[in-house]
């Protein structure tokens, strides 16, 4: 897709996501926040470390960035769906595809 693809109403339009994290003991909470326009969407990602893990805390980031990002999609998924049916009136027949 190239520039003069793109609808007018998305031309120049950004969209931004920032990353929040919490630590309590052996769990690691990043919340994600994703912005688009006057729109947000923020969502929960959580890791545990088990006692007899080490104490890597950069991996417990990555996992419940991960986990953060997963939710992320489910939740752009079904605000699409909402969205399109707000307009059509009709069910929206979007459904995730299947994991591999």
């Amino acid at each position: 897709m190239n520039d003069q693809d793109v609808p007018d109403e998305l031309a120049g339009e950004t969209w931004g996501l920032e990353f929040r994290f919490e630590e309590e003991d052996q769990k690691t909470v990043a919340v994600a926040t994703l912005t688009v326009g006057k729109r947000t969407l923020k969502t929960r990602g959580t890791a545990r470390r088990s006692p007899t893990d080490p104490n890597l805390p950069r991996v417990g980031e990555d996992l419940a960035v991960a986990r953060a990002l997963s939710q992320l999609a489910h939740d752009l998924v079904s605000d699409a769906a909402a969205r399109l049916e707000a307009v059509t009136h009709q069910p929206a027949g979007i459904r995730e595809t299947a994991r591999r």
